[in-house]
Formats: C-alpha cells, sequence, structure tokens
C-alpha cells in the first residue's frame, strides 16, 4: 500500500506533464499558415520535427519532385503539407504531423 501511494503522485505528474506538452503544442489559430520564423523557433526549440526529418519521411512514402512545402494548424495541430510530383506528373499532398513525425490519412487532417 504504501509503494502506491507514493507511486500516485507521480503518476499524476506524469499524467499533468504530458497534458501540458500537448496545449504547449498545440497551434492556436485554425486554418493559418505558420510564418518561417516560427517554423524555426519551434524547430529550434524541439517543439515540432525538422523538415529535413519529415522530407526524408515523405520520400518513403512517396517518390518525386518536391513540389511545395507548409506548415499550417489543422485539427489544433501543426501538420506538414508536402506537394510532390510523381513519376505519372500527378500531383500529390502528404501531410505529418509536426509534433510526432507521423504519417497522415488524408482523414486525420
Amino acid at each position: 500500500m504504501d509503494s502506491l501511494r507514493l507511486r500516485l503522485p507521480a503518476f499524476f505528474c506524469l499524467t499533468m506533464l504530458s497534458v501540458l506538452v500537448g496545449v504547449a503544442n498545440a497551434c492556436p489559430e485554425e486554418g493559418r499558415d505558420v510564418s518561417q520564423d516560427e517554423v524555426l523557433k519551434m524547430t529550434e526549440d524541439g517543439s515540432i520535427e525538422p523538415f529535413p526529418i519529415i522530407l526524408e519521411k515523405a520520400r518513403d512514402h512517396r517518390r518525386g519532385k518536391l513540389l511545395e512545402a507548409k506548415l499550417d494548424c489543422v485539427n489544433k495541430r501543426y501538420v506538414y503539407e508536402i506537394d510532390m510530383l510523381d513519376h505519372d506528373g500527378q500531383i500529390r499532398a502528404l501531410r505529418f504531423d509536426a509534433v510526432t513525425g507521423r504519417h497522415l490519412d488524408l482523414e486525420e487532417d
């Protein structure tokens, strides 16, 4: 019982920390493009994944020429949107969660 009493405060602190980190990484304004200065600041402080890492992941999903990349605020989270021109001449949009680096399906953004 004593070990449980000691673990509960630690568990509570870790839970609260994860909630605060999630809030800190949430984007403030839905639908707005994020400026280059903001992207640089968030990359430097580790809030979001650096673009070269995301581009590498995008190229794992789709080969082609990079046409455009931007960071948007979508559904209260930062999302990299990358447009690639594939070998068939089709433009493909890929989206990645900027905080986790996870590839997002179109339904998720």
